[in-house]
Formats: structure tokens, sequence, C-alpha cells
């Protein structure tokens, strides 16, 4: 700031003000740059989340693809065998890139990350055990009950209110992923199967809350590392339980856990546990009811026909995110005031 800018005011009986005053033109300078930073907070803001949800979506877009991937692989090995190379490559991913953060982590990320990852392989083992008794369709249509189970399960744990758009999106999702699952063979049969599939649901939804409750607290990534390599270790110890032979998987086995650990277990995980420090558990699982939606869409590529209903039921997830960014109470009142 130069002497021209700045000039100093003579004390006056008048005033009495001994600040200084700035020019004219510094003046109008000034004014004009706090206005033109008032608008762009609401922007970063809205910039921001349409970030996070980008990244969510890519997360659901990577899980669907993994559909058609995993059906095939599971078929040259063991799914034991599969996930621990799968998580044990998402892991040594991981560890080599935040190798720096590793260095400072805490009890406290060892011992969060440990309970989150029990939850993580839980949902996987019941998941692939439970497909071994019952339909794929049923499986995805029990497994989607997480979706509604999420807001439910926050209430005690986060103390999470869910809100009327929010419960509104949840009934949409869940009416559409009912849809999608449903084919003329359906039938409603409860047995070990569906118990597993059941347990997996509610792993599935304990999962996402717990990464919402701790993940604010601790280092994202290093939560997310320990996770990884919990499920990782259980799924080893688990080959021996399901008699999986210890052997050399052939190589197409090795292309899948690669594409698997690095995109679907490393990269997902890790955006799961950062954007969730700033997503409410509610709205993060509802932009994951996304993942049938790529699955659906997929299978329709590969050769897998959707029948109208699982088109339907597409529209009705999107219908429920859309809805569960909606407030609508203050909607509500809007409406009335017209």
């Amino acid at each position: 700031m130069t002497e021209l800018e700045v000039k100093q005011v003579k004390p006056t009986t008048t005033t009495g003000d001994l600040r200084p005053q700035l020019s004219p033109r510094l003046s109008e300078r000034s004014e004009f740059a706090e206005i033109s930073q008032l608008p762009r907070q609401p922007q970063l803001e809205r910039w921001s989340k349409v970030r996070v949800n980008a990244l969510l979506v890519l997360v659901t877009m990577i899980w669907g693809s993994t559909f058609l991937i995993v059906r095939h692989t599971i078929a040259l090995t063991g799914p034991f065998t599969f996930l621990a190379m799968r998580f044990g490559i998402g892991g040594v991913a991981l560890a080599l890139i935040f190798h720096k953060r590793l260095a400072r982590i805490t009890s406290a990320e060892i011992v969060m990350g440990s309970i989150i990852g029990l939850f993580l392989f839980a949902a996987y083992a019941l998941q692939t055990t439970g497909l071994q008794y019952i339909s794929s369709s049923k499986a995805g249509f029990i497994t989607g009950l997480y979706v509604p189970l999420v807001p439910i399960l926050a209430v005690p744990i986060l103390r999470q209110r869910p809100t009327p758009g929010s419960m509104l999106g949840v009934v949409l999702s869940l009416l559409g992923v009912m849809l999608i699952s449903v084919n003329s063979s359906f039938q409603f049969t409860f047995g070990l199967g569906e118990l597993l599939v059941l347990g997996c649901a509610v792993a599935c939804a304990l999962h996402v809350i717990l990464i919402s409750k701790f993940s604010p607290r601790v280092d994202a990534m290093n939560l997310a590392l320990v996770q990884i390599v919990v499920t990782a270790v259980l799924s080893f110890m688990a080959m021996s339980i399901a008699r999986e032979p210890f052997a050399m998987p052939p190589l197409p086995v090795w292309g899948s856990a690669l594409f698997m650990g690095l995109a679907a277990t490393a990269f997902a995980l890790a955006v799961m546990n950062r954007v969730q420090q700033f997503v409410s558990s509610t709205r993060a699982t509802l932009i994951y009811a996304l993942e049938l939606v790529w699955v659906g869409m997929l299978g329709y590529l590969a050769g897998e026909q959707l029948s109208l209903a699982g088109w339907v039921g597409c529209g009705c997830i999107l219908l429920g995110i859309v809805a569960g960014e909606l407030r609508l109470s203050r909607c509500i009142k809007q409406i009335n005031r017209v």
C-alpha cells in the first residue's frame, strides 16, 4: 500500500477520529473484492458437495462392474482364497501409497479400524456362504435391506434423526431394490441361506454406520487400511475352516484380484472413509443403492435381460436418491405460503 493510498486524517473537534482512511480508489477496490467474494463460499460448498457425491457414485459404478468378475472368478478358486487375495493386494497398495501416514498410525485407529473390519469381513463372508444356498436374485434383495437398516440403526448408534426426505428416499430405494431383484421364479422362503444373507445386510449397515461414527475422529486412510488388513487376515484364516486348498490360483484369478484389490477395495474403501466424514450415513447409503442399477445395466450389456420391473426399480432408486436430498419440511412450508 503506497502513501498515496493512505491518508492520515487530522484530528478535528467534530469527530475526533484518528484512524487512517483509505483513498476512494482503494476503498472502491476493497468493496468490490468483498462483494465478489460473497457468492464464492456457497459456490465452493455446492461444488464440494457435487464432488463428494460424484466420488460415491463412482464407487458404486466400480462395485457394480465387479458382479460379473466375481461370478466368473469364484468358479476358478475358493471364495475365501479370492477374498484373501483381493484384500491383501488392496492392503499392500494403500500401505505403499500412504506409508508416511501409516508410520504415524495411532492405537485408536488400529482399534476402530479393527472393529469396522470385523463387520466388513462378516458382510463378505456371510453373503458368499449364503449364495451357496439361495439364488442371486433373492440374495440381492435381502442384502439390499441394508439401505433401510442404516437410518434405523443410526438412531441409537449415531443419534442421527432421519429427515422426512431421507425416509421417503429409503422407502423408494427399498422398492427399487425389490423390483430389480424380482423375477418370474422369485419365491419368499426363509432358511439357512436367507438367514446368512440377512446377517450380511445387518453387517453392511453397521459397516456404513461405524465408518460415519469413527472416521471424523481419526485419519481416514489409516482407518481404511486397518479394515482391509483385518479382512484379509480373517479371510486367510477362514480358508482352512472352509477347507480351501493353499494352492497357487490360476492367472485369471490374479488378474481379477488385482483389479478388485486396487479399484473395488483400496480405492473404494479409501473414498468411503474419507467422504463419509462430510456425508451422513443415510445419504451415503442412498447413493450406495445405485450399485444395483449399474449391476442391471452392465448385466444387460453382457447379455442378461432386465425386466420392465427391473428398469422401474432403477428409476425408483434414482428417485430415492433425489428425495433423500430434498428438505421436505422446507418445501411444504414454501408451498403453503404460496
